[in-house]
């Protein structure tokens, strides 16, 4: 009888294992299509953006705006980039660094994604991976190489939201986290540098045709 319980026990845990396994690769494979679609609908709202000829150059800069604030964890991001210096810095520092931040990013990729737009855009695979979503597409237009594109995305209460995106490899985070750092570190460790620093740069590609 006793052998007979155990033996019930076993086939009814392995069963239980078994349903959890197929319920959570259900779960997996749910955020992975929804971040799929969320990359997608991206893409084609910038789009649409940029090729509405109906639209000035500054109103297109806004509505690029728009996009990264609401697809982009900038808040999250631009906290990792400047990493403890976030925690050294006052909090009226902390309000102008972000929206500088904001500025500098838009100013920075609303012409390289412009330049993106008459391109080819498809998704080629999406993994998940230490609880990140990695989407690669991949951008083809006809005078050039394909350009490859990962989306590091974070689902959460419900929401997907991008957190970096690899250009041919290459961290937009990690690259920004490097710089900053950089910029701080050459001025006594002083965050009000970095966005004076942030805010030249953004005349600068203010006034570029």
């Amino acid at each position: 009888m006793k052998y007979q319980k155990f033996g019930f026990y076993s086939v009814f845990a392995g069963f239980y294992l078994f349903f959890c396994a197929h319920v959570s690769m259900a779960h997996a494979n749910n955020i992975s299509a929804g971040a799929e679609i969320f990359i997608e609908t991206l893409a084609t709202a910038t789009q649409n953006t940029f090729l509405n000829k109906n639209l000035a150059p500054s109103v297109h800069k806004e509505e690029f705006r728009k996009i990264m604030v609401d697809n982009f964890d900038l808040k999250g991001v631009g906290k990792w980039v400047i990493g403890r210096y976030w925690r050294k810095s006052s909090a009226n520092e902390r309000i102008k660094y972000l929206q500088v931040f904001e500025n500098f990013i838009v100013e920075n990729y609303a012409k390289r994604f412009k330049d993106y737009t008459k391109a080819e855009f498809k998704i080629n695979e999406t993994i998940i991976r230490n609880n990140s979503i990695f989407v690669s597409s991949e951008i083809n237009a006809s005078e050039s190489e394909p350009v490859r594109i990962v989306w590091r995305v974070n689902y959460k209460d419900g929401a997907y939201k991008i957190i970096d995106f690899l250009i041919e490899g290459v961290s937009w985070a990690r690259t920004q986290r490097s710089e900053f750092a950089s910029v701080i570190r050459n001025n006594g460790g002083k965050l009000s540098a970095l966005i004076s620093a942030l805010n030249k740069k953004i005349t600068y590609l203010q006034n570029q045709k």
